[in-house]
Parts: structure tokens; sequence; C-alpha cells
């Protein structure tokens, strides 16, 4: 394997890793956009409720 091949393996590796970290990031971050959409309804529904 020549230094060339062996170099552009690693990129596709790293391009693997980086779209596997962002496709984490974004689950993540739905997520919790998720809850506080979540926790939002629910304060909302207290605030309706004491009233």
């Amino acid at each position: 394997m020549t230094r060339k091949e062996s170099y552009e393996k690693k990129m596709t590796i790293q391009e693997m890793k980086n779209k596997q970290n962002q496709f984490i990031y974004e689950s993540i971050l739905s997520i919790v956009e998720f809850s506080l959409l979540i926790g939002c309804l629910f304060g909302l529904l207290m605030l309706l409720l004491e009233i």
C-alpha cells in the first residue's frame, strides 16, 4: 500500500467519523428540542389548570 492510498483510506475513515458525529449531534438536538416542547406544553397546561 502506498502512502497516497493510506492517506485516502484515512480520509474516508475521517469522513465517516464526521458523518457519525454529525448524526449524533443532530439526534441529541432533536431530543432536547422535543423535551423542551413537552416541558413548555406541560407548563402551559399547569398554568391553565391553576387559574
